[in-house]
């Protein structure tokens, strides 16, 4: 088991907090909260931590754009680990409060746009109120008996609240992706459960900008992974910050950088981009 020091997105009760503890029960270590996606990329590069959790993608919201934009940002970091982590949103509250008492509803963005259908139903006259975590909307609710939070049910157990409602994502498949970023001039040694050292299928995920912004650039580029039947898992697209209208791409695909069908696919969109940036090949973890 390794000693390594995890950062997440805290306070504990968070789905990230979540999400790294039941990792750190297979792999071992330790963990860290901090208090948003900028502090954990913070405790990463001043080696406060040695590995940061950075939520990715939702399966309903999408993309968390500012993890994507810290990594294009921080060309030190490299990912390691993909964690996937199943989320269900739970609706809490004081012990014997009842439905009709509610007027505000208290949780993170995210998770009030993963429970958006059941609360629009059921709580037309709530007011909602955002927060930094779900962990902060627990809170918020152990202060007022006439507020809710939605989120994780380790929540009610931390803070001591009863589930007023389950499953507020409804039928939808909800999940969320996270992944293990790191120096890349770490060395993790013996701990053969990050990175290429593991034994396990692999995804591998670059940044690239096309050399010329013109018409059919991106088919180009994609072109020469469909030449080598390199599967695509994703691709996105976010402002680069240099001028209107020009965009960097995030693209994730099956197999390991050290495959020759990939590597020599990597190397031909290499020469067609004036930004081109392997952010790691890395396992995946799906947590039960």
């Amino acid at each position: 088991m390794s000693n390594l020091e995890y950062g997440y997105l805290g306070p504990p009760g968070t789905f990230s907090e979540q999400a790294i503890s039941n990792y750190c029960a297979s792999y071992g270590g330790s963990t860290t909260a901090c208090g948003s996606i900028r502090d954990i990329v913070e405790a990463i590069v001043t080696d406060k931590v040695d590995l940061g959790l950075l939520p990715l993608e939702n399966s309903l919201e999408g993309s968390v754009n500012l993890s994507l934009d810290l990594l294009y940002q921080h060309p030190e970091l490299k990912l390691y680990r993909e964690i996937v982590l199943p989320i269900e949103q739970y609706l809490l509250v004081q012990p014997g409060v009842s439905k009709e008492e509610v007027k505000e509803i208290y949780s993170h963005p995210q998770a009030i746009a993963q429970s958006g259908d059941y609360l629009a139903e059921e709580f037309k006259a709530a007011k909602i109120i955002y927060t930094d975590s779900t962990a902060a909307a627990a809170k918020k609710a152990l202060e007022s008996a006439d507020r809710a939070a939605v989120g994780s049910i380790r929540l009610a157990e931390i803070y001591e609240l009863e589930i007023l409602a389950e499953n507020l994502q409804g039928d939808l498949p909800n999940a969320t992706r996270f992944v293990l970023a790191a120096k890349k001039d770490k060395n993790f040694g013996s701990n053969n459960h990050l990175g290429e050292a593991a034994d396990s299928d692999f995804k591998t995920s670059i940044i690239c900008a096309p050399e010329v912004n013109e018409a059919g650039v991106l088919y180009r580029m994609l072109g020469k992974f469909a030449e080598e039947n390199i599967d695509l898992t994703r691709i996105e697209s976010r402002p680069s910050r240099q001028r209107l209208g020009e965009y960097i791409f995030y693209i994730d695909l099956k197999g390991c950088s050290s495959d020759q069908d990939l590597s020599s696919a990597l190397a031909e969109v290499k020469k067609i981009t004036s930004y081109f940036r392997l952010l790691g090949s890395y396992p995946k973890t799906v947590i039960d």
